[in-house]
């Protein structure tokens, strides 16, 4: 009985709950549209920043850990593939493990004809990363890397690609050579040659200005590692197990002789900005409920007039025996109604502006132009349901609480007092 008064109420007035519903309707949809950007962004810097950098889950000796900011080549994972072999083995992991990498990365600075960049060597198998970096299919000029060394005039040259911009920089073209000076695990100085065979544009200012690639057996061969890789990446088939799969390699190693010196981190605790993502998305939660709250607002304030002009009817449903428990659910079933409504078709509407998003996605190259992110220059709206429910849940939740300060006041009236109020 309440909830069909409830209905009657508010269809007496069409035009005021059109308005507390296209209010509701809009905010809702925003919401939705930001929270399918904030994913999709957060999704894109953690499928790159992964791939580039930590894997889902990022194995490398200790002392590495703890010094990773410099990159050293002296602390080094000692027989990877036996290492890679073990965890694979183990059958459970096996199934959760999509692909199991080597890398080495070094700093450097280059030079070439007067202009100079600090840049990061990065040593991965070709075959391997052209298909994880996808290096390959982002190659503008030269082609990509063969494992192959080059004979020039007397000398051996490593293959190297390099980012667009780096060779911008450094007006370094495709066959162009260069030399670098740099120290390896065994604390001795090299100065290896390299030849450019190919320029590379991912769109990731930070592949595109910093990297250049070469095999793994070259970058193993001239900082003289001794088979050994600084990191071993595990790559899962849901990264979300990351955690939890880190933890318990993490044990293996440790009742292992051999493996003992290495740690396990997965790639929320791997540092830098993709490991804050977690952490920022509180943030994006509070602002998406307060611009529900905003867009709700309207709900309190039609429904505090409804209130001040129904003043006789509530003091007569009171004299006629209404509680003013029952009085509080009727008003609150229209709040929740109004917002159930606007919420329905705001997730819709907005769901409805976030598909197309979602295929073609919004270019957003001039804005990370001058901006070190793993972020493509192409973002892509994510839409999963779950976000969609929430929204949902969302504008429910707020409703209700937006309903509760005038549906309290017109239980509170006291029957005697309403009637003489008009």
């Amino acid at each position: 009985m309440l909830f069909k008064m409830a209905l009657r109420n508010i269809r007496r007035n069409t035009r005021r709950s059109f308005l507390a519903v296209l209010s509701v309707t809009l905010a809702l949809a925003l919401v939705v549209v930001l929270q399918g950007l904030v994913e999709g962004m957060i999704d894109n810097m953690i499928r790159n920043g992964t791939k580039n950098d930590s894997g889902h889950i990022r194995i490398t000796a200790r002392s590495y850990a703890e010094n990773i900011r410099y990159f050293p080549v002296q602390y080094l994972v000692s027989e990877p593939e036996r290492l890679r072999e073990k965890i694979l083995s183990h059958p459970q992991w096996s199934k959760e493990i999509e692909l199991v990498v080597f890398r080495i990365r070094f700093p450097v600075l280059l030079q070439y004809e007067g202009n100079n960049k600090a840049a990061f060597g990065f040593g991965g198998d070709y075959r391997v990363e052209k298909d994880l970096l996808l290096l390959e299919k982002a190659i503008v000029a030269g082609r990509y890397l063969s494992g192959q060394v080059i004979e020039k005039q007397g000398h051996k040259y490593r293959e190297v690609i390099v980012g667009k911009k780096m060779a911008d920089i450094l007006k370094i073209g495709v066959g162009d050579t260069f030399s670098v000076m740099l120290q390896g695990s065994d604390y001795g100085i090299r100065i290896p040659r390299f030849q450019v065979v190919g320029i590379f544009q991912t769109g990731l200012n930070m592949m595109d200005e910093n990297i250049f690639q070469m095999d793994i057996k070259d970058a193993m061969d001239i900082l003289r590692t001794g088979g050994g890789v600084q990191e071993v990446l595990l790559f899962l088939k849901d990264y979300t197990r990351a955690p939890a799969l880190a933890k318990e390699i993490q044990s293996w190693a440790t009742s292992e002789n051999q493996w003992q010196d290495i740690v396990a981190i997965p790639w929320n605790r791997a540092g830098g900005i993709v490991s804050m993502m977690e952490q920022i998305l509180p943030i994006y939660n509070l602002i998406y409920f307060v611009v529900t709250f905003l867009g709700m607002i309207i709900i309190t304030n039609i429904m505090m007039m409804i209130v001040l002009e129904r003043r006789r009817e509530i003091g007569i449903l009171k004299a006629m025996g209404l509680k003013s428990g029952e009085v509080l659910i009727l008003f609150l079933y229209e709040g929740l109604v109004l917002g159930l409504i606007g919420s329905g078709m705001g997730v819709l509407l907005g769901v409805l502006i976030s598909w197309p998003l979602s295929v073609w996605g919004v270019d957003f190259s001039s804005s990370l132009a001058n901006m070190n992110l793993p972020l493509d220059s192409v973002i892509r709206w994510k839409i999963t349901p779950k976000s969609v429910g929430g929204s949902l849940i969302l504008g429910l939740v707020v409703a209700t609480l937006v309903s509760l300060f005038p549906s309290r006041l017109a239980a509170r009236m006291k029957p005697v007092d309403a009637i003489r109020s008009v």
